[in-house]
């Protein structure tokens, strides 16, 4: 089910404003950043603003339902799934991983905390590639649990996929379901989500936006198929990346988180866990993560130069986009196939702060 879409002045936003942010973003797409793009801003629950530019495979013009793959944006729907499993009393974020996965006891793994693995804070290396491993699910674990530790859990703040690619799993050992399934069941089912999932069925095709120039596939144009190597490896459903979908469908779980923990008469959260999800659960000295989602004073935390320290967000290394602001009940969406040009030099990242000042000056009651 979307959100209402309304004229921007209904909720307090400039028109002229939004104009100039569209500009920005088509000026992506004339630079060749990215040939696909859909902005959309939405405010207190109501979509005001949202354009399409550039195109799709075989040249099809990009639409605002058009499918992204949204690359780590996963995570921050993994870690709201988790928030699911908490409020109903399965799982604790001062639980180990050996607690759910036993396979880890003994391991370098074995007793880092649920926290610590959403925060980003749990001493695990950036990435492996574990796409080179060809021999199934449990070889991935298994190296995985025998990966030593950068630093001490809790001490320093070394951004992760490994510690989602485990929270993933453990999501899953605790709903009993698959994690497609559980995320599809607890929170894309009855949002009315329908564009939102992993493995993207074939009738979704012609509105995907292609990747490429993906290390572990270099010579590969995905449609469909998750641009992350790691992912790709576990079967395309990962805590970490793997999700598909649109900038109206995104729009619907971040404005409830945004706001109240409800939206179209669902509850998503409870209002005292969204603090959990929008304040940083761990110390500034160590840095800046709520559980899910970039907050300050972390710099990898795309909010331009006049949203205040309410914003939390994340990006995906596809190109894609989430910020909201709870101050002013901003949710902004930018989704974009920036890898379909190795050559873009950081200009997704100046797209991003520019359309976010753009959006942010828009607010004008």
């Amino acid at each position: 089910m979307p959100l209402h879409v309304v004229s921007p002045d209904k909720v307090g936003l400039d028109t002229w404003r939004l104009k100039v942010a569209d500009t920005l973003v088509q000026a992506g797409v004339d630079d060749k950043t990215y040939p696909a793009a859909v902005l959309l801003v939405a405010r207190h629950g109501k979509i005001a603003h949202q354009n399409a530019f550039g195109t799709l495979s075989d040249g099809k013009p990009v639409q605002v339902n058009s499918i992204f793959d949204l690359a780590s944006l996963t995570k921050p729907h993994a870690a709201t799934a988790l928030l699911t499993l908490i409020e109903d009393g399965k799982l604790t974020l001062g639980q180990t991983v050996e607690d759910f996965l036993p396979e880890a006891k003994g391991t370098p793994i074995g007793l880092l905390q649920i926290r610590q693995l959403a925060t980003h804070s749990a001493g695990l290396p950036a990435w492996k590639p574990l796409y080179k491993i060809t021999t199934g699910h449990a070889d991935i674990f298994k190296d995985i649990f025998h990966t030593a530790l950068t630093h001490p859990a809790g001490t320093n703040y070394t951004y992760s996929d490994l510690g989602y690619i485990l929270l993933g799993e453990i999501i899953s050992k605790v709903s009993g379901m698959a994690l497609n399934d559980y995320e599809h069941a607890r929170l894309f089912g009855p949002l009315g989500m329908d564009d939102t999932g992993y493995l993207p069925p074939a009738s979704f095709r012609n509105r995907i936006a292609p990747t490429a120039y993906e290390p572990s596939r270099p010579n590969e144009t995905m449609l469909g198929v998750v641009h992350d190597g790691n992912s790709h490896a576990l079967g395309g459903v990962s805590g970490h990346a793997g999700l598909f979908s649109t900038a109206p469908d995104i729009a619907v779980l971040s404005s409830a988180l945004t706001g109240n923990g409800q939206i179209l008469g669902h509850r998503v959260l409870g209002k005292a866990t969204l603090r959990l999800l929008q304040e940083s659960q761990i110390s500034s000295e160590v840095g800046g993560h709520t559980i899910g989602w970039f907050a300050p004073p972390n710099s990898m935390l795309p909010r331009g130069d006049i949203l205040d320290d309410t914003t939390f967000g994340h990006t995906g290394f596809t190109g894609t986009m989430i910020v909201n602001n709870p101050s002013t009940g901003l949710t902004i969406v930018l989704l974009t196939n920036r890898v379909m040009n190795p050559n873009e030099n950081g200009g997704i990242a100046r797209v991003r702060r520019r359309v976010l000042n753009a959006v942010a000056s828009a607010v004008v009651s």
